[in-house]
């Protein structure tokens, strides 16, 4: 049990807001910051590629780059700022 909390606690969590679109409007912004003992290309790789997405996360669908759509299954979605 302490394994899950020591990785809940090694995430770094800040909620705010700011202004998109045009017009503009008020949306909001999730961070999440953590330290792997891994290459930065392969955490990135693992952010941002489908497949790898959904073996530690949720499947997603949708086009993953700046401006495309994202959809998790059966949950959140939206667009890649």
């Amino acid at each position: 049990m302490s394994d899950i909390v020591d990785q809940i606690n090694d995430v770094h969590r800040e909620v705010g807001s700011r202004r998109v679109g045009e017009p503009e409007e008020e949306a909001r912004t999730v961070l999440l910051r953590r330290t792997y003992d891994a290459a930065v290309e392969d955490v990135w790789d693992a952010c941002t590629t489908k497949e790898r997405i959904s073996r530690w996360f949720l499947p997603v669908s949708g086009d993953l780059k700046p401006g495309g759509h994202y959809q998790l299954e059966g949950n959140a979605g939206g667009e890649i700022l």
